[in-house]
């Protein structure tokens, strides 16, 4: 029989086969019978991928639900899951309990998979209140971003209780004159609230750590092999490393991968990063970095929120002849100055999200 499903499903289309799973998405009722009288979240869009920096992003806000809104249970269910059982949730929210979205850099046309599954659960869940963690919003200017955006405007603006937060100012301003019926608050990327997590154990650090993308987002192209060669050529204790691993994960395996990343940029004395969360990860271990600009705003918007840290240099580009003096700079750093996130950031959001 599953044969036979799956041959369906090929021939029908991804769409529709998802469109079929909502519409059959009731008779899994039984299975979350138990949540019904419970005062609880609803955690919906988390990945089920090996993105460390999406998967850093679940993790921190799990905990931040956690800590801060104790009074509800935390029901989780990664992307596509809320095809599958989306009716059967819808028929055990009350009122009250709210409806968070996972955070990310992904609101927009880049992603548009991301994109159609938000719309979907916005669309489908009118009567409760939808809360949409840290995110950047970046459409293309061309013809397809402009209709995406359209599309995204039109149902993000007919739901009547509808809260996203913006992580750096560019997005504020995007989504304040966009998104006009929808509340819009500015805040710093959720993986921040992990800050003062880890110990900054200086005598373990050994490498120089490279974490550069090899995706769509990378603006290196060909250049980056060059300066690989060139930081190898001069430092001999080079280490390579991306913030994407090859497996899937879940909310049951991707803590023990998150702390074994976690761990290498604990033991480097240096990151040079052209990933978000690459800079993310070296501000809540406490390493120093050296990060360049992204395809977006999403990178030099969130280093506003940490500029002030002297272990934390934005550059231009990845020029080696540019950025060699700084790597030293930062290897003989001796003090590093600090932000209290959680109380300069975290401790005011629930009020500013429940108002």
């Amino acid at each position: 029989m599953k044969k036979i499903m799956s041959f369906i499903f090929r021939c029908i289309g991804e769409d529709k086969k998802k469109n079929i799973e909502y519409i059959l998405s009731f008779i899994y009722l039984k299975q979350f019978k138990e949540w019904s009288n419970k005062k609880k979240i609803v955690y919906l869009l988390t990945p089920n991928h090996g993105n460390m920096g999406d998967q850093a992003i679940a993790y921190a806000t799990q905990k931040y639900l956690s800590d801060n809104f104790s009074e509800y249970d935390i029901l989780e269910l990664h992307r596509d899951e809320i095809y599958k059982y989306g009716k059967s949730i819808k028929k055990i929210l009350k009122k009250d309990d709210l409806i968070f979205l996972h955070g990310g850099g992904n609101l927009g046309n880049l992603y548009i998979n991301e994109e159609q599954v938000r719309r979907f659960i916005i669309e489908k869940f009118p009567d409760n209140k939808i809360i949409s963690m840290t995110q950047t919003i970046s459409f293309t200017k061309d013809n397809e971003g402009k209709k995406e955006l359209k599309k995204t405007k039109e149902i993000y603006n007919k739901h009547k209780n509808l809260t996203i937060i913006a992580r750096e100012k560019t997005s504020f301003n995007i989504m304040r004159k966009e998104l006009v019926n929808c509340k819009i608050i500015e805040n710093p990327d959720v993986v921040f609230y992990l800050h003062n997590t880890f110990k900054d154990e200086l005598e373990k650090r050994k490498n120089i750590m490279t974490c550069l993308r090899s995706d769509k987002e990378s603006v290196l192209g060909e250049n980056k092999r060059m300066f690989l060669e060139e930081l190898c050529s001069k430092y001999n204790n080079v280490y390579e490393y991306d913030t994407v691993i090859h497996k899937g994960l879940d909310k049951f395996t991707r803590e023990k991968e998150l702390n074994d990343m976690f761990n290498k940029f604990s033991r480097s004395k240096v990151v040079i990063t052209d990933r978000l969360h690459g800079m993310v990860f070296c501000v809540i271990t406490k390493t120093p970095c050296i990060v360049t600009k992204s395809l977006d705003h999403k990178v030099t918007g969130t280093y506003e929120w940490v500029k002030e840290l002297n272990y934390i240099k934005l550059v231009d580009k990845l020029d080696f002849n540019i950025i060699e003096s700084v790597i030293d700079e930062l290897i003989n750093l001796k003090d590093k100055s600090e932000i209290n996130f959680k109380k300069k950031y975290f401790c005011g959001l629930k009020y500013r999200i429940l108002k």
